[in-house]
């Protein structure tokens, strides 16, 4: 009797236990939806309450409407899927996996292919591309990676060849290629220089450095040439002094003080006859 009350004391607590976490349908936010195609089957979570979500015109919305998914862009009119969503091909391989918040796409997404095989990884954030992406072939091989931003490619972009390797690299900015400028190659002007083995032919100039020798020692000969005529100058003055006391003037100069002198002795001569006449005849 004691071991049949305990188990009817533990069935009740269970009892009481799954009612407590049991919710009424009218309090879920959330409800579970499976969806069927044709070719794979959807398994999600729709929203109850959509009112108080702000559609954006340049989001795309997933939404529920007559046991159909559908997607339209700018805004929606059913059920808005909210929480996971992961869709199987009819082998019950996975073809995609993710999740969506008020109806727009966030955080990691993959794809598959029907071997299983990894289709693309991409990166969602507020509805929009965000972030490193890969894509690969039906071989398992990558054949390309990137970054998005803003749903349109941003930075550096890689392709691969069948071996794993980068066969092509290109830079996007805002979805835009960047393309590289080229680089203008500066011409530099070749100084002809003739060596001593081989004389320059005729008509060909001189090296410049040869040019700037010799009118340097132009410059110089000709600078000590006006030094030397300016020093030459005082010797011009002094040659003519030379040639006042040479002794051809110093005759000139004597003849001239004689005829003077006989000048000067002829009139002292008249002038005592002058005078002695005068005392005579007094």
């Amino acid at each position: 009797m004691r071991v049949i009350s305990m188990f009817s004391i533990l069935f009740a607590f269970v009892l009481k236990g799954n009612a407590q976490r049991f919710i009424e349908p009218d309090k879920m936010k959330t409800f579970n939806v499976t969806v069927n195609h044709t070719d794979y089957t959807v398994k999600t979570q729709m929203l109850k309450d959509a009112k108080k979500i702000r559609v954006s015109p340049d989001l795309t919305y997933c939404w529920y409407t007559s046991q159909k998914i559908m997607e339209t862009k700018g805004g929606f009119d059913g059920k808005v899927i909210h929480g996971y969503y992961r869709s199987f091909y009819l082998n019950d391989q996975l073809k995609e996996s993710g999740d969506y918040q008020y109806g727009i796409k966030t955080g990691e997404w993959k794809s598959w292919y029907p071997d299983g095989k990894l289709k693309e990884i991409t990166i969602w954030k507020k509805g929009r591309k965000n972030g490193d992406f890969s894509l690969y072939n039906d071989l398992g091989l990558r054949m390309a990676s990137g970054k998005f931003k803003n749903d349109l490619l941003n930075g550096k972009f890689y392709a691969y060849d069948a071996q794993g390797n980068v066969s092509l690299t290109q830079t996007y900015k805002k979805g835009k290629e960047v393309l590289k400028k080229e680089k203008k190659k500066r011409t530099r002007k070749v100084k002809k220089e003739t060596s001593d083995k081989q004389p320059a032919a005729e008509g060909d100039q001189q090296p410049v450095k040869e040019k700037k020798k010799l009118f340097g020692k132009r410059h110089k000969e000709t600078s000590t040439d006006t030094k030397g005529t300016e020093n030459e100058k005082p010797v011009k003055k002094e040659t003519k002094q030379n040639k006042s006391s040479s002794p051809e003037t110093k005759e000139k100069k004597s003849f001239g003080e004689k005829v003077k002198s006989i000048f000067r002795k002829d009139s002292k001569k008249e002038n005592k006859e002058t005078s002695n006449k005068k005392t005579t005849e007094a």
